[in-house]
């Protein structure tokens, strides 16, 4: 297996006083990292609320998101849909906390977070991962992002795939957060998304990787697929590399119950995939994803403008 990957590496340039508001941030997020386990939810969600509060523009973009996949609730109920999703956003970086510093990065073997993950669908991943082709675990973009890797990493060794923050800073510490010492004492760090060659090689040599692909993409090569019945301009990069790599693509959601508890379900790995066609495959990705959502709607990440509606931020 490849030992590591280069992530982002430390700077005393950090220190300067123009990033002191990112570390006092830091520092509030490590000092809720030790908040019991019982309490978490309760100031995620109080957490949740004054984001709302903080950031307003962030939320009449979730609300406008909400409003256009769902039409047929009522103002009441999309009203809900908000107010539980800012929750959920707050659950998340009481999250955030326990992946960057929990006790899994002192004893993955015997970590106390694997007390607090169901699996559904464990075998799909074990039988596609026997092929011996590669395995690309497909999670979309879910406030659970942050403990879906965690999850995922009691089970099999893997590399994550993530976007470089624009501010170095803020890119050193999520490398260094979703950093994994794994059970079998292989270290790895996070994957660059604009590393091609480094994600292909990952799947040829048959290991497994976790890739986001749901998020807006206008680059050159994108394609213009329904979501939510909407033209939505999507990334058909699950085919290419499917196709590059022969790798089996395994569909993963990870479901946030009360209480701290989670469920992760793998779906089987995708039949006749990729089909030739880049907006067929995308097309069906989106409606596996929108099934989901459907059923978890809270949980899907509307803060970001997937649709390029105006007059929100960009």
């Amino acid at each position: 297996m490849t030992k590591k990957s280069s992530p982002p590496c430390f700077s005393y340039r950090f220190l300067l006083p123009k990033y002191w508001g990112i570390w006092i941030g830091v520092g509030l997020l490590r000092v809720l990292s030790f908040t019991p386990l019982s309490k978490k939810e309760c100031v995620g969600k109080v957490l949740g609320g004054l984001l709302g509060k903080l950031a307003p523009k962030r939320k009449r973009l979730a609300l406008a998101n909400i409003q256009l996949c769902f039409p047929e609730k009522t103002a009441s109920e999309q009203q809900q849909i908000l107010k539980e999703h800012f929750e959920s956003l707050g659950i998340g970086f009481m999250e955030m906390g326990m992946v960057w510093w929990g006790d899994h990065k002192k004893n993955h073997a015997h970590a106390k977070e694997r007390q607090l993950v169901t699996f559904i669908g464990e075998a799909h991943l074990k039988a596609a991962q026997a092929k011996g082709n590669g395995v690309l675990i497909l999670a979309p973009h879910f406030t659970t992002l942050e403990v879906t890797g965690l999850f995922v990493s009691f089970l099999t060794n893997y590399h994550a795939v993530y976007r470089p923050h624009d501010n170095p800073l803020m890119d050193y510490l999520i490398a260094k957060g979703r950093s994994i010492q794994f059970s079998d004492g292989t270290h790895v760090d996070p994957v660059s998304n604009a590393n091609t060659r480094k994600m292909l090689k990952v799947l040829k040599a048959g290991e497994s990787m976790t890739f986001l692909p749901d998020q807006r993409y206008r680059a050159k090569g994108h394609v213009v697929v329904p979501f939510f019945n909407h033209p939505t301009k999507s990334n058909p990069a699950t085919s290419k590399i499917a196709k590059l790599t022969q790798c089996a693509i395994v569909p993963t959601f990870t479901r946030r119950l009360n209480h701290f508890q989670y469920q992760v379900e793998f779906l089987p790995p995708l039949e006749h995939f990729p089909s030739g066609d880049d907006i067929a495959d995308t097309e069906r990705l989106h409606q596996l994803y929108e099934t989901e959502i459907r059923n978890n709607p809270a949980q899907y990440l509307w803060v970001h403008n997937r649709w390029d509606l105006k007059d929100t931020p960009k």
